[in-house]
């Protein structure tokens, strides 16, 4: 509809709002939510940026509008409640009010509350973009460009994949649309003249066979920014809102390195899944190779009954090879060192991959959420394994590495957590599975949230927006999986929803989007200022009394 005296404020004659019919106006709306549209960049207004207005309880339309030439908005003749704002614009970052990490504040109209002379910031969007060469400075193509970022969501600053491209005949790539923040890149890639040279089983030490083996049997090793080939020497790209960064890598042809092993030849069906890691970031990514040779017999080398497999085309460096049945029989890993020349790995060595199988329950006897399924997720590493649970409640997670997990469930309507648990085969440390060489077997109590947890967050007696709010379980090194954040409001409120039972510190801090907050030593710091809150089980909607005191970061 058109609304025009009231923009008479800005000095502008008229302005078209639009009013959702689902939000008609009663006889008491008369509140106003207005502000101006900034680039987060320049600080300057930005004309004919799309505004939106829902209704935060139940997520409805209930206004759109556009920005003047002087990037404001206004949405007039609200009723009393809590509204959500979003605003997009041609080359920015959609966004909700003052968002951070996907939460953000709502405007809460009403007596005594300010919804007026908003500054609502958009970051211009961001670029990474650049050519991968090889040492003559010819374009690769097809080459594989990662893109990694650090990730405050989880709490713990870990680096995550984002986004992988190809570059294209000219050796371009470009990851557009980027938000502020830390950046890797890594590229993986084949020399397209490669050509691999067979090295049998005996002749791994045949120096002849080493001067004679083709020039063309050369490799590529994974190149992080900047040209380096382990992730931990990766050097990161501070990227701000609009920047537009060339990152341009060169790669470098070296010998290919050749690994081989036996493995028993199968009567009949297909031969074991073999798979070749790296370390990349903490999680081990699949290692390059050109090719995988089977000679079950014709080499003279080769042991009755079994066959060699050679893998081609490896670049130098540190793998793990994991090696698969495809009867369901144990796995093996074993750590690879391939430095130079021929690597001959014994897959009767290394480690086994086991299978860890279980069942839940809810507590209390209660009908298992629909969706459910357990993961295993490393302390290291962004990489889970996991299964889905059946009717009955059971589950079976294969070939799982030794090591330490947490064990996490998850459900496709519902927040649930492990209450109890114990296991066989393993050591079970509340929710903390430590893995080994023996198949697992775990039994595990569930319990699901019911409670929303509300309160007002306050500095120095005034409400505080915009403030993260941190629900911290009574044990913060135990299971990320019972942390709750949420963002104040324009009034100050929060509200912490699907908690589970428990006991718990809840902490306001300014400007603690980037804190690693689910580290111990890091809001450990916090938590003598903050209340306590007990959730009983079976409770729905706790109030807080007393407001929670913002801390500074």
């Amino acid at each position: 509809m058109l609304v025009g005296c009231v923009f008479a404020l800005w000095a502008v004659c008229a302005e078209h709002v639009s009013i959702s019919a689902q939000t008609a106006p009663t006889s008491n709306e008369g509140r106003i939510i207005s502000g101006t549209v900034l680039s987060a960049a320049s600080g300057q207004p930005l004309e004919g940026a799309d505004v939106t207005l829902n209704d935060s309880k139940t997520d409805t339309l209930v206004a759109e509008t556009n920005t003047n030439a002087d990037g404001r908005f206004l949405f007039p003749r609200l009723a009393d409640g809590k509204y959500s704002l979003r605003a997009t614009h041609r080359g920015y970052l959609a966004a909700a009010f003052d968002e951070h990490d996907g939460f953000s504040t709502a405007i809460v109209t009403g007596e005594g509350l300010v919804s007026t002379g908003l500054r609502f910031t958009v970051q211009p969007l961001a670029v990474l973009y650049g050519v991968v060469a090889d040492d003559s400075g010819d374009p690769v193509q097809q080459a594989r460009v990662s893109l990694y970022r650090q990730d405050e969501r989880s709490g713990t600053g870990k680096i995550v994949r984002a986004s992988a491209v190809v570059s294209d005949d000219l050796g371009n790539y470009e990851f557009p649309r980027l938000a502020p923040g830390n950046y890797y890149i890594a590229v993986t890639a084949q020399p397209w003249y490669a050509v691999g040279s067979r090295t049998l089983i005996g002749q791994e030490n045949d120096t002849s066979g080493e001067k004679s083996r083709s020039p063309l049997d050369v490799a590529y090793a994974t190149t992080f920014y900047a040209d380096v080939t382990d992730s931990d020497s990766a050097t990161p790209i501070p990227v701000k809102a609009g920047d537009r960064i060339p990152v341009n890598f060169t790669l470098h042809a070296v010998p290919a390195v050749h690994i081989s092993f036996q493995i028993p030849s199968p009567e009949r069906g297909p031969y074991p899944m073999m798979q070749l890691h790296q370390d990349v970031f903490g999680s081990m990514e699949a290692g390059g190779m050109q090719g995988t040779t089977y000679m079950p017999r014709g080499d003279g080398k080769t042991a009755p009954g079994m066959t060699t497999v050679e893998l081609s085309g490896v670049a130098p460096g540190h793998y793990e090879l994991e090696v698969q049945s495809p009867r369901g029989e144990a796995g093996r890993l074993m750590s690879v060192d391939a430095s130079s020349g021929h690597q001959v790995v014994d897959v009767g060595g290394g480690e086994t991959l086991v299978n860890v199988t279980g069942k839940v329950a809810m507590a209390g006897g209660g009908n298992l959420p629909p969706g459910l399924s357990i993961a295993l997720t490393p302390q290291q590493g962004e990489a889970s394994s996991s299964a889905r649970v059946d009717k009955d409640g059971g589950f079976e997670i294969r070939n799982v590495r030794p090591g330490t997990y947490e064990v996490i469930p998850t459900a496709s309507d519902a927040a649930v957590a492990i209450s109890q648990a114990t296991a066989s085969g393993a050591t079970m440390d509340k929710h903390m599975l430590k893995v080994g060489n023996a198949p697992v077997t775990l039994a595990a109590t569930l319990v699901e949230s019911s409670a929303t947890v509300t309160g007002f967050a306050k500095a120095d007696g005034k409400p505080a927006a915009g403030v993260m709010i941190l629900l911290v379980p009574v044990n913060p090194g135990g299971s990320r999986e019972l942390f709750r954040r949420d963002q104040s409001d324009s009034d100050g409120s929060f509200a912490l929803k699907r908690v589970i039972p428990g006991e718990y510190t809840v902490v306001a801090i300014a400007d603690g989007w980037t804190l690693d907050w689910a580290r111990p030593e890091v809001i450990g710091h916090y938590l003598p200022d903050g209340l306590k809150v007990s959730v009983p089980a079976h409770s729905k909607d706790i109030q807080i009394k007393d407001a929670v005191q913002v801390q500074l970061k």
